[in-house]
């Protein structure tokens, strides 16, 4: 027993001195700073070559070993891309589709965010929890009695289709509920107080200070309708009122061995939420922050 106990007094420093010194290079800034750079270099390599081929000649983009950056830069595949496609018209659909729909359901959303994280009243518990249950059923499961339900309501191909079903979020409902509880009770009874009614205080004092969690929805719901692909592919029949994502579907199946012009597509498709998501970013991650999702 003495052995023994000597044994281990003999080889328990060493284990901890090892543990201690894990520890502190776990704390190192700079490993932490390496497996952001390493994580961003990995999604932002196939957006790079995405851009890098939308401006290849074919004869390059099947180069071996291939190149990164371009050696003969050329605009081709983009003025090919807008003499095959109506870009003003698909770019119109989309943008409004897209901001009518971004709009409504984040308005619905901050509604029902202030109502659940600022009154109690019975049966509130059961209604918020049974609009986050709507979250996991598939969208593939109801889209058929979706398509017939306006069909009989004679909105097929038209834009209220894409509209009106997406007119609340229950993802968005929770992100304002939990960030209207860092917002001080006292506040509103102060507005209150001073005669302001319930309207006056969502549009005037409740909006204004949800400007985090404003620009992380934005962010999302724009990205997220901007590329809705299956239920515009299903509900929007005529060229005429076609969405962006489903006609690069059809250009890509159309030439699909063209690579650059696929890329070209696939660019300017992009550029509308990547400028939206940069000029938003610094919100987003605030509003992540304070919805309690960090």
């Amino acid at each position: 027993m003495a052995q023994g106990a000597t044994v281990n007094r003999a080889t328990s420093p060493p284990t901890t001195h090892t543990r201690v010194v894990w520890r502190r290079i776990y704390r190192l800034p700079w490993i932490s700073y390496a497996f952001l750079l390493f994580g961003a270099l990995l999604m932002l390599f196939p957006f790079a070559w995405m851009l890098s081929t939308s401006f290849k000649p074919r004869s390059e983009i099947m180069l071996y070993p291939p190149t990164l950056i371009p050696q003969q830069f050329t605009l081709e595949n983009y003025v090919n891309v807008f003499d095959r496609l109506d870009l003003g018209r698909l770019y119109w659909n989309t943008t409004y589709v897209t901001v009518v729909k971004t709009f409504i359901m984040i308005y619905t959303a901050a509604l029902l965010g202030y109502v659940f994280g600022k009154f109690r009243f019975w049966g509130q518990e059961v209604i918020f929890y049974f609009i986050l249950f709507t979250m996991i059923i598939p969208f593939e499961v109801y889209v058929i009695p979706l398509y017939q339900m306006m069909v009989a309501a004679r909105l097929g191909d038209t834009y209220g289709a894409l509209i009106l079903p997406h007119m609340l979020s229950a993802y968005a409902v929770f992100l304002f509920r939990q960030f209207m509880f860092t917002i001080p009770n006292e506040l509103i009874d102060a507005a209150r107080i001073d005669s302001a009614g319930e309207w006056y205080i969502f549009h005037r004092l409740i909006l204004p200070l949800c400007g985090p969690v404003l620009a992380t929805t934005i962010s999302f719901y724009f990205m997220w309708n901007w590329n809705d692909f299956l239920w515009p592919l299903i509900v929007i029949s005529s060229s005429k009122r076609a969405m962006l994502p489903v006609a690069l579907a059809g250009f890509v199946e159309q030439h699909g061995t063209d690579f650059g012009l696929v890329m070209a597509g696939a660019t300017l498709s992009v550029i509308p939420v990547l400028l939206l998501f940069v000029a938003l970013q610094r919100y987003v991650v605030q509003g992540i922050a304070l919805t309690g999702l960090k």
